[in-house]
């Protein structure tokens, strides 16, 4: 039998945490084949793998490459660090389901994952899953449907609670959802829409969600002074519903506790989520191996300065009342009287990373401390004036987290890897402003700086965290491990030199050690190089 590809002589981590065996694979088609001693085997194409790696493909479990992949279907700075497969929709900020008359607003809505110029000619979560499809990316896609589309798609743009009609009605869109293609549902409680959402909806969609035996991610009402409240929120809806016989699959996003004053918290909430999973709940989380956050600066706002959209939002910035509402609450965050800072966090740890008007260019790189002197108005004026200049789309990186704790959930058993970034590219439209790094070094980075240097864990279970443990999560049944008749793809690099090297300051960087990433059989990364191919497909469960 002639093989069309055979990696030789590589150290096999399977994806399961079990330890790696020195041995041959050999791919046909779009499937790993075998497994062993290919020494007598013939193939079209044999890659010499002595001292590399041989891993399965790496599973972004949390990415917002929803319309980067669209823009440029190469996937440069995701597949380039080995990632095989993205999973998108996340935070509750999507592109789909979207009607005509909804999509201005919600691209207004969702400024953060707006990072490139494509033409929204879908509106049904199947039109956009073709579109994805047609796309020929370079990388697998799971695809979530975002709460905030689906909120829109049935109440607006305003900061009200459903009515129990209105819930059943995006129970309905939900479900559809579901039967056209996506694999789970994110919520993102934390911005618009979802921070307007009441529980009583949440725990409904939920339902649908646990119903269908999908994916469910959030991110949390709030990571800072009210995290561990934001948790229990979610633990005590997987409780309702396992007592109603169903099993919510449920994923906290990003799990981190941010910010310096609230960082006492940080043990209590892992215990949290360690008690929830010894009550029998289905819980688990995602960690970017990174101690600085990214969102965008309109993020840090209350439901109630979105609702009616982000038009309404540009005229509460204005708004003088508001602004002094806002300036005796900086006061009082300043005399202690509350936990709560009102731009979120200290500006001297806010850095601006992207603005869309050329005449802020020169604020890429500074932090807001420093913008507010240059202004030289008092804080709320200044960032204030500052989002309405940019149409509120201003995106940011947070230096809001403490290493130590960001290594114990990269380490902890419940935990997995995910980018919380985006597949950008160092050239063109994707290469603009000072995005976050995780988009290019996530895996690179967890593998080289805290496995290999520091120590943090094993390879093998590292790898796990990687890969299987995110195709479970996402039901992929023939993904996530190497196996006979499971899909190939297949990430190869070297363990001596894996290390990111995009940073705060020149994050459009390819990391380095990634040899070969192959993706449903196709060799799509060589040497280091992407070979042009497209060979990744829309994954539906």
């Amino acid at each position: 039998m002639e093989f069309d590809l055979i990696l030789q002589s590589g150290t096999v981590y399977d994806g399961s945490g079990a330890k790696p065996n020195v041995t041959d694979l050999a791919i046909s088609g779009d499937t790993i084949a075998a497994i062993g001693d290919m020494s007598g085997a013939q193939a079209a194409q044999v890659l010499d793998c002595a001292g590399l790696v041989v891993s399965p493909g790496f599973i972004d479990i949390h990415s917002h490459s929803d319309l980067t992949l669209l823009y440029n279907y190469k996937a440069e700075s995701k597949i380039r660090q080995g990632v095989t497969t993205e999973c998108t929709g996340q935070c509750g900020l999507g592109v789909f389901p979207a009607r005509e008359e909804n999509k201005k607003s919600l691209q207004e809505t969702s400024t953060f994952i707006i990072t490139a110029p494509v033409e929204w000619t879908w509106q049904s979560t199947a039109e956009y899953l073709a579109c994805l499809q047609d796309a020929g990316p370079s990388v697998n896609v799971a695809p979530m449907v975002a709460h905030s589309p689906i909120r829109a798609d049935v109440i607006g743009f305003e900061a009200d609670p459903a009515t129990p009609e209105q819930i059943q009605q995006m129970c309905q869109v939900l479900q559809q959802s579901f039967d056209e293609g996506a694999v789970g549902l994110a919520f993102g409680l934390a911005y618009a829409l979802g921070s307007a959402a009441e529980t009583d909806e949440i725990e409904a969609l939920c339902r649908v969600a646990a119903q269908n035996n999908k994916h469910v991610s959030v991110h949390i009402r709030n990571e800072g002074p009210a995290l561990l409240d934001s948790l229990a929120e979610m633990i005590s809806i997987a409780r309702i519903l396992k007592q109603e016989g169903l099993l919510l699959r449920l994923q906290i996003d990003h799990f981190k506790c941010a910010g310096s004053r609230n960082w006492h918290l940080a043990d209590e909430a892992i215990r949290t989520v360690e008690q929830a999973k010894a009550e029998g709940l289905d819980i688990a989380f995602d960690v970017y191996p990174y101690t600085v956050a990214s969102r965008h600066l309109s993020g840090s706002f209350p439901s109630w300065m979105y609702s009616g959209g982000n038009q309404m939002l540009l005229q509460r910035l204005a708004d003088p009342e508001i602004r002094d509402q806002y300036r005796q609450q900086m006061a009082d965050w300043e005399a202690g009287k509350t936990d709560h800072h009102p731009l979120e966090f200290e500006l001297d740890r806010i850095m601006v990373v992207d603005v869309e008007t050329e005449q802020n260019q020169p604020a890429i790189g500074k932090f807001l401390d420093e913008i507010v002197r240059e202004r030289g108005q008092d804080i709320i004026d200044a960032v204030f004036d500052f989002l309405i200049e940019e149409n509120a789309h201003i995106n940011v990186a947070l230096y809001s987290m403490d290493d130590a704790d960001v290594e114990k959930r990269l380490k902890h058993p419940l935990g997995m890897i995910g980018s919380d970034g985006f597949s950008y590219a160092p050239y063109g439209e994707l290469s603009r402003g000072l995005p976050h790094p995780r988009s290019y070094g996530t895996f690179p980075r967890f593998l080289g700086h805290y496995v290999r240097d520091k120590g943090l864990m094993d390879m093998a279970t590292a790898i796990n965290k990687c890969t299987a443990r995110a195709a479970s999560r996402l039901n992929l049944n023939d993904r996530g491990l190497l196996k006979p008749d499971y899909k190939a793809d297949v990430v190869v690099f070297n363990p001596d030199t894996i290390i990111d090297k995009a940073t705060f300051e020149d994050p459009h960087q390819y990391p380095e050690g990634i040899m070969y990433v192959i993706v449903n059989g196709e060799l799509t990364v060589e040497n280091g190089e992407h070979t042009g191919a497209g060979a990744g497909r829309v994954l539906e469960n």
